[in-house]
């Protein structure tokens, strides 16, 4: 099935708790920001924290409160966080760009690239964290596996990255209360991406 249409349906089917998770990674993005210097990285290693949880929700079938396995990858969250502060300044100009008094047909369309374009770095590196967890290899290693199975199978992020893109941008003309559906419906996306190019064995492809 269609990550997309995967990830529409496990929020129709959880739809309280996505809520909760919605609510809960739109508050700390908002409260982690005001935060000086440190808060782009924060919003990071929130969002990827926020996404593990959704994987393990999903993967389970339970909310698990138990992260204690975290301990032993946590210099892996905090270079992937690192390397995805970058991503947050694309998204935090698309946000600046819906703000701006430019007309709707001019700031949409612009605001849009630039979450779409986010959004697939975001889905690379958190594939890449999943991949390191999994394969206990390094960091860079997984990373560079993860960004070469998104560029042989474009059509896959890209259309992800696209519908991820309308939600962010719809949650966004909505003052930011949209982001409690967008953002659940971003980590659930991400899950599924990743288990169509499990499926695929897109990860265990070799360099041509």
């Amino acid at each position: 099935m269609n990550p997309v249409k995967q990830a529409l349906f496990a929020f129709k089917q959880n739809w309280k708790e996505s809520l909760y998770l919605g609510v809960a990674a739109t508050i700390f993005t908002f409260f982690a920001q005001v935060v000086p210097f440190i808060g782009a990285f924060l919003i990071s290693l929130g969002l990827l924290i926020f996404q593990e949880l959704a994987n393990l929700r999903l993967s389970s079938g339970v909310w698990k409160k138990d992260l204690s396995h975290l301990q032993n990858d946590w210099i892996s969250f905090i270079i992937t966080a690192v390397i995805l502060m970058p991503t947050g300044i694309l998204l935090g100009s698309a946000f600046g760009v819906l703000e701006s008094p430019q007309s709707r047909f001019e700031s949409w369309p612009m605001a849009l690239g630039l979450f779409i374009l986010g959004v697939y770095f975001f889905l690379i590196l958190s594939h890449g964290l999943i991949l390191q967890q999994e394969r206990h290899q390094g960091i860079a290693r997984t990373l560079d596996v993860a960004a070469l199975a998104s560029i042989k199978n474009f059509k896959t992020y890209l259309a992800a990255s696209f519908y991820i893109g309308i939600a962010l941008v719809i949650g966004s003309l909505l003052k930011g209360v949209g982001f409690v559906i967008a953002l659940p419906f971003l980590f659930y996306c991400d899950y599924f991406v990743f288990k169509v190019m499990k499926d695929k064995n897109a990860f265990d492809k070799k360099k041509e």
